[in-house]
């Protein structure tokens, strides 16, 4: 077994238990490794408690996501829950049921040198990474059908309840189960959302300029750079809306899909369909929106200040910007700060500014800005983010009936050309 090093272990992502296929051409590939490696072993037709889906189909999903682990990126790594805690059959984000029975299959591949395994534990902070084995591989380099026949499993649920808010909060967000009866909308959000799955499943992506289809992302980690790299494939479009600290009030933005990843620069680069794309950006939208709940107009350009330290003032005005959106995310002046920083390049002038020098451009941007200067530093931003996840749902619905793919990045969208205007007008 073939041991890899602390950064090889990190270059991982979790297991998608939502993979799946309805093409019969993919059928035969985990039948076949089913029929050899697992049926004597897993056969279920005695008697006794049976898992509410079979192993097979179990195994099934697990196959499916080392596939395409292997075929997009053959480094990666899949991140894999090995306690029976990890699997919770009856949540409903848990659609093909995956049980604790995966633990099992899992080990079994092992044994049969199908799979290798770095078992994780709490003092090394990394839970156990799994990957394909040598006779795995030779069994993926026969598979005669495409990625492109690979989908989220055509019930997976759309709409997400988190326990904790995902900005910048300390605690990690997890999904919490709830009734549709809990919030009136729900039916109708999931069946929009489910048709926009749909339009993207079947719409082609991508970034023809690659010549592999990842990207590198550098990002800072506890003081280190280090570089994520983000698979560019069609197995990767699924969005869902997501809302936190079990309050229908608070987020709701469409989250998933590679573009929310990427940089600019790559999503200029998009092709939807064959066709070119454009990206109209409403960046400034948090703003606007909290001095609209005040009825009031925004001022002209509220980041553009007056000259505060030795910058050109387009720089100054993107620090500007990026501080205060942090701040309208921030519970209090040290997390904005924090925040702003740890989002600088390592080696800017920018990740070296001391709270004081952060704070004289904060507090200048509230002189600019004082009828909104009371929202800063006051969890504006998941109150402001089921705004905007409003707005982004009633373009995305436009374009859906139209039968127009259009793909959103919190506070900008990206189009085809020729929709460009059609947008602007929404």
């Amino acid at each position: 077994m073939s041991k890899k090093s602390r950064e090889q272990l990190e270059h991982s992502r979790p297991l998608d238990v939502h993979k799946w296929s309805i093409y019969h051409e993919v059928n035969p590939f985990v039948y076949s490794i089913w029929n050899d490696y697992f049926s004597e072993k897993f056969d279920v037709s005695g008697r006794g408690k049976r898992a509410k889906q079979h192993p097979k189909y179990q195994l099934k999903v697990l196959l499916l996501d080392l596939y395409v682990a292997w075929k997009t990126e053959p480094d990666l790594l899949i991140g894999v829950g090995m306690s029976r805690t990890d699997y919770q059959v009856n949540s409903r984000y848990n659609e093909i049921h995956i049980s604790q029975v995966l633990i099992q299959l899992i080990n079994h591949a092992v044994e049969q040198k199908l799979i290798e395994k770095h078992v994780g534990n709490q003092s090394s902070g990394l839970r156990t990474r799994i990957w394909a084995a040598k006779r795995l591989i030779d069994i993926f380099k026969k598979i005669n059908f495409s990625e492109l026949y690979l989908s989220d499993y055509k019930d997976r649920e759309v709409i997400v309840l988190n326990s904790d808010s995902a900005t910048g909060g300390d605690k990690k967000a997890k999904p919490v189960d709830y009734d549709d009866e809990d919030f009136s909308e729900i039916p109708l959000m999931r069946k929009k959302l489910m048709l926009y799955n749909k339009l993207l499943d079947r719409t082609f992506i991508d970034i023809p300029t690659l010549q592999k289809p990842v990207i590198e992302k550098e990002y800072e980690s506890k003081g280190k750079q280090k570089v994520r790299t983000i698979s560019i494939d069609q197995t990767s479009k699924f969005v869902r809306r997501i809302f936190y600290r079990k309050n229908w009030e608070m987020g709701g933005r469409f989250l998933g899909g590679w573009w929310k990843h990427i940089q600019e620069t790559w999503r200029k680069q998009i092709y939807i369909g064959n066709i070119a794309t454009l990206e109209m950006d409403y960046s400034g939208l948090h703003v606007n929106l909290l001095y609209g709940l005040r009825n009031k107009q925004p001022v002209d350009d509220p980041y553009r200040l007056e000259t505060l330290f030795d910058l050109e003032p387009d720089e100054q005005r993107k620090y500007v910007k990026s501080l205060v959106l942090k701040a309208i995310n921030a519970t209090s002046e040290k997390k904005a700060f924090q925040a702003f920083r740890d989002k600088q390049p390592t080696g800017s002038e920018a990740k070296r500014y001391k709270d004081k020098e952060l704070r004289i451009i904060l507090d200048a941007f509230k002189e600019k800005n004082p009828v909104i200067s009371d929202d800063i530093c006051t969890d504006q931003g998941v109150k402001l983010m089921n705004i905007d996840g409003k707005i982004t749902s009633t373009l995305t619905d436009h374009f859906t009936t139209r039968n127009i793919p259009i793909l959103s990045i919190h506070d900008s969208y990206i189009i085809q050309h020729k929709y460009s205007s059609e947008l602007a007008q929404r």
